[in-house]
């Protein structure tokens, strides 16, 4: 069972704005992403692509798997890889105060795991910005330790 009044009077906020234009009302519909619209009241995590995040700005950021054939994906040419790394910029320039960047030495992807290396865009930042900090390998118990909370 839905309850249909917080639906329109969703759709009611919505519209406001666009006044008695209908038809730029329908295209706001047809093109909007979830971030258009967000709440920026809500207390809680959000997940959004780096593309998305433009525009806005968060307490906390992180921007995980900096990595060589992630951030950048090697298959781009050197165009793509230039627009990736502004992209990058993009999403660490959203962080209000603290910024987290996280690499791992393996990774499984496409079903092979892998040794990975960090991104060479971590080498533009200077060191003096960064404050490195390694996580210890988890062990099965620490993991089996973790589940049985839930």
């Amino acid at each position: 069972h839905l309850n249909k009044e917080p639906f329109y009077k969703r759709l009611l906020a919505l519209a406001q704005p666009f006044g008695k234009k209908l038809a730029r009302f329908l295209d706001f519909l047809l093109l909007q992403q979830e971030i258009d619209t967000w709440d920026e009241r809500g207390d809680r995590v959000r997940l959004l692509t780096l593309h998305a995040s433009k525009g806005l700005e968060f307490p906390v950021v992180f921007i995980p798997a900096i990595e060589d054939n992630i951030l950048p994906y090697r298959q781009h040419t050197q165009s793509d890889i230039e627009e990736e790394k502004r992209l990058l910029y993009v999403g660490m320039t959203r962080a209000q105060k603290y910024l987290y960047l996280s690499h791992s030495d393996k990774r499984t992807l496409f079903g092979k795991t892998r040794q990975q290396n960090p991104s060479f865009f971590l080498e533009s930042i200077s060191q003096s910005l960064l404050q490195q900090q390694y996580m210890q390998k988890r062990t099965k118990q620490s993991v089996r330790d973790q589940l049985d909370l839930f």
